[in-house]
């Protein structure tokens, strides 16, 4: 039981570290981002068996990675990561910091978007999604920075 609370736990800290540094959705009046940002932690289920298909996602992703890192911008997304516990091998969280007005990811037409969604149909059980909820985020004044600029040339 400790073993399980001690990897929970860590996958925890493992995202409140991430958090502090990529978030920005609350900082000093004086640096505000220009539009609303939101930090979602997600829980996902994966599907029994589902190994090898995961393990070909994450190549993929890894494979294409700059062309990944281009898609975020239409969807308003600073930062996403995934994340995986040992002492949980059926379950995949996934942190997002996203900005407001983002195009969704399933009205992309883009071939990396199409295969990623696949992907997740393949790897994760319907219905298993959860979004925790945000208790808290610190971001410095430069990552505050970077996205409120960032936001004067979204379009």
């Amino acid at each position: 039981m400790i073993s399980a609370w001690r990897g929970s736990f860590a996958v925890g800290i493992v995202a409140g570290i991430a958090i502090s540094a990529m978030a920005v959705a609350i900082a000093a009046p004086t640096h505000k981002p220009l539009r609303p940002v939101e930090v979602t932690l997600h829980r996902f289920d994966r599907a029994g068996g589902s190994e090898r298909q995961f393990a070909d996602w994450i190549a993929f992703l890894h494979a294409r990675h700059r062309e990944a890192v281009q898609t975020l911008a239409r969807e308003r997304t600073y930062f996403e990561a995934m994340f995986t516990a040992p002492d949980e091998p059926r379950r995949l969280y996934w942190i997002t910091v996203q900005g407001v007005g983002g195009s969704p990811v399933e009205r992309s037409t883009l071939d990396l978007d199409r295969r990623h969604m696949a992907f997740m149909k393949a790897v994760l059980v319907k219905g298993s999604h959860r979004q925790l909820v945000t208790q808290n985020v610190l971001a410095p004044d430069f990552i505050v920075k970077a996205v409120r600029n960032e936001q004067r040339q979204e379009r």
